[in-house]
């Protein structure tokens, strides 16, 4: 078992908000094959409302068309592929920011305000790529060890 266990949900499971994701993983085998099987169209519902996002800048962070994302919403398709990828890693960002700072809010306004270990941009700014999302995740480790830039 992998130390770092991962909380996804099933496609399967009924989600009502990304925190109480149904399926965890536990090696990344099981991450790539929860990526493969698709994340529902719930999941990434749910993963707007956590980031208070709206489908517009869903669909900018997926890198889909507005016009992609609201056909998987209205047809229940999963995400898969890259978007899947993509989706899991702004989970997993969100947990640990929601672990770090302790509430939703308190993350959500960190996460909008622009700092200097960012380049003096605003960590939001950054979801859209992976290194953006694997420096917001360092920086937000950083924080949890009390290094502060």
């Amino acid at each position: 078992m992998y130390k770092n266990s991962k909380l996804y949900p099933d496609q399967d499971a009924e989600l009502s908000t990304v925190q109480e994701a149904a399926a965890v993983y536990n090696s990344p085998f099981d991450r790539i094959r929860i990526s493969r099987k698709g994340l529902s169209p719930v999941f990434v519902q749910d993963l707007m409302q956590s980031y208070r996002l709206n489908k517009q800048e869903v669909a900018r962070l997926a890198d889909v068309s507005a016009k992609t994302l609201e056909r998987h919403f209205d047809s229940g398709r999963p995400f898969q592929g890259l978007q899947s990828d993509r989706l899991l890693e702004l989970a997993d960002l969100y947990l640990e920011g929601l672990g770090i700072f302790g509430s939703q809010d308190k993350f959500l306004t960190w996460l909008e305000t622009p700092t200097i270990a960012l380049g003096h941009v605003a960590p939001k700014d950054w979801l859209d790529t992976h290194e953006g999302i694997v420096m917001i995740s360092d920086e937000i480790k950083r924080i949890q060890h009390g290094i502060f830039a």
